[in-house]
């Protein structure tokens, strides 16, 4: 039995330190990116495990606030006006609403991200040229994972993966992102542009 603590208490002792042994200055250098990450704009390809594909427009700009447009799919549109996240169905005119803070969104649209104390990170790998950044969050509703996947030089957002809680994958893919000076004052209101 004493064995048994002795063991239990070292593999948690090696974990605990694995979970802490993440490269703190890449760690570092990817929340500087993120925390400058403000007034973009860019077309995106959005695919989904389930089969469907998207494309369309994202407008980030901190604290809170984002825009997506579909091409195709014009049904809907998806908009944070710094406190909440809207769902537009345009066909049903039907809104479903949720505080950003419980939305992968989130993550980009915090305005001082602090990755070590505002998530937990699970994953932090460098290789070929790319780095992927996984959190887990328990107060994001229904979602088991997000993974930021950056280029490492330089460091740049080029997508990232949303596993939800029935561990569909959806991913948004960025092309072509565009820093603004700023942005309409209506463009983060839920009206069609």
């Amino acid at each position: 039995m004493r064995n048994f603590f002795l063991y239990t208490f070292l593999v948690f002792c090696f974990l605990t330190k694995k979970i802490s042994s993440f490269d703190n200055k890449l760690l570092d250098q990817l929340e500087n990116y993120l925390n400058q990450l403000n007034n973009i704009s860019s077309q995106f390809i959005q695919s989904s495990t389930n089969g469907s594909e998207e494309t369309g427009k994202i407008l980030i700009s901190k604290p809170g606030k984002l825009r997506i447009e579909y091409k195709k799919s014009k049904e809907l549109l998806i908009v944070a006006d710094g406190k909440w996240l809207h769902y537009f169905d345009i066909e049903l005119n039907e809104i479903q609403s949720v505080i950003i803070e419980k939305s992968p969104a989130w993550i980009l649209l915090k305005k001082n991200l602090d990755l070590k104390n505002d998530f937990n990170i699970s994953k932090l790998e460098k290789k070929s040229g790319k780095i992927t950044l996984t959190l887990v969050d328990k107060n994001i509703e229904n979602i088991e994972k997000v993974e930021l996947i950056f280029s490492s030089n330089p460091i740049k957002l080029k997508k990232w993966v949303v596993t939800d809680s029935q561990e569909i994958e959806t991913t948004i893919a960025l092309l072509n992102i565009i820093t603004k000076k700023k942005f309409r004052p209506k463009t983060f209101e839920l009206i069609k542009n």
